[in-house]
């Protein structure tokens, strides 16, 4: 019996995304060729979720289709991927529309990427490709399927069933990332994973290609970290997927910190990766330089370890406190209380961090002194005060200065 979406189409797309893949539609009718809605689209259909981005496979040229209903509709093509077909179209309202040829890909070595090849296939053998059933489900476009569910794999099934499954035995072989995209969508979703998939990735983990690029996998790592669900960190560790990257993670971590009020305005959604990757990394070495971090994660990571194997347990002395803490980054010391509990970083965020000397070298000479190496001893002097509670204005450090002078 065939499944038709029509309700959840009107219902979930807005008037400007209707209005473009109707367009669309219309145009692959009129130029003799098959578009179907594919992949993450239809699955939130069926999930009753908001619709963010739209991906139209072409079964055929999406290159030379794009350019045919730029002239037909006056829309805009505004990324050509010459080597995959693909291409974004931007159509009057504004919507962007990514449109794809059907392809089919190999696999020459694990981690990297696939190999495209037999452009504008057959639907069925484009959704093969895929990572897992629950993406591979299509939606029909033209005018003799309108809006009919197309599933080849079982996918429907699969999402009445809250199932993530792989669609065949290498696929984690082939693309190691897919491991961390199955948590992903189990945490997104509420799914279970498959048990033949759970067990095909456990095989996996269990003897990692520690030579594989590590790119796909961080790109995984970013989206999956950046998750609102503080099962993120722990579902990597409980499923070994962590041995993608290291050997020896950070177990012990009181996340509750991260919701302490002096921490949690302390870093954005993107410090979220860097704080996760930190504890991954913090205790290994051998994938730290295949991951191409750049060069602000790389300091995070590297002061966090200062922190973690050099730093003294409690320092009590708030001069030295300002001193050992000020010259490192706030997220890498949000990290570093997050493993620790440590209440000198406390200490220091909430009650030494924004303390700064107010006078400056030209107060001094406008009170008669000379420039000299003096100075220096002069605001190191004033800064103890202050952290000490001491000296609150600019008037109250240069009457301290004049009888520093006098002594």
């Amino acid at each position: 019996m065939s499944i038709f979406l029509d309700k959840e189409f009107n219902a979930l797309l807005s008037e400007n995304y209707k209005s473009a893949i109707l367009l669309a539609a219309k145009a692959a009718d009129d130029f003799g060729i098959q578009i179907f809605l594919i992949g993450g689209i239809v699955r939130d259909l069926l999930l009753d979720n908001s619709i963010k981005d739209i991906d139209i496979a072409v079964q055929g040229d999406a290159v030379k289709f794009a350019d045919f209903l730029a002239k037909k509709f006056s829309c805009k093509v505004i990324a050509v991927q010459e080597n995959l077909r693909t291409t974004k179209v931007e159509f009057p309202s504004g919507v962007i529309i990514d449109f794809a040829s059907t392809r089919q890909e190999k696999y020459e070595k694990s981690g990297v990427l696939p190999i495209a090849y037999n452009f504008g296939c057959n639907l069925e053998e484009d959704v093969k490709r895929r990572d897992f059933t629950i993406n591979t489900l299509a939606l029909g476009l033209n005018k003799s399927q309108m809006y009919e569910l197309i599933d080849f794999c079982g996918g429907y099934v699969d999402i009445i069933n809250k199932k993530i499954r792989i669609l065949h035995k290498k696929s984690f072989i082939d693309d190691p990332s897919r491991i961390v995209r199955a948590l992903k969508f189990k945490i997104r979703f509420g799914f279970d994973i498959d048990n033949n998939t759970y067990n095909l990735m456990q095989n996996y983990l269990s003897d990692v290609d520690n030579l594989m690029p590590l790119e796909r996998i961080k790109n995984e790592l970013y989206q999956y970290f950046n998750i609102k669900d503080k099962k993120v960190y722990s579902y990597l560790i409980e499923t070994n997927a962590y041995k993608l990257l290291c050997d020896n993670p950070l177990t012990n971590v009181d996340f509750e910190r991260l919701k302490t009020d002096f921490i949690k305005n302390l870093f954005n959604k993107d410090d979220l990766w860097v704080i996760y990757m930190s504890l991954l990394l913090i205790n290994s070495n051998y994938s730290v330089q295949r991951l191409n971090l750049t060069s602000y994660e790389q300091k995070i990571i590297n002061e966090v370890k200062f922190l973690y194997s050099n730093t003294r347990n409690i320092l009590t002395d708030n001069f030295e406190i300002y001193s050992v803490y000020g010259k490192i980054n706030i997220i890498s010391l949000v990290i570093y209380y997050l493993i620790t509990g440590n209440n000198s970083v406390k200490k220091y965020i909430t009650e030494l961090k924004d303390i700064k000397v107010l006078i400056n070298g030209n107060d001094l000479i406008s009170l008669g002194f000379m420039p000299s190496e003096k100075f220096g001893g002069y605001f190191e002097k004033i800064l103890k005060e202050k952290l000490n509670g001491k000296l609150k204005t600019k008037a109250e450090e240069l009457e301290f200065i004049k009888k520093e002078e006098k002594k």
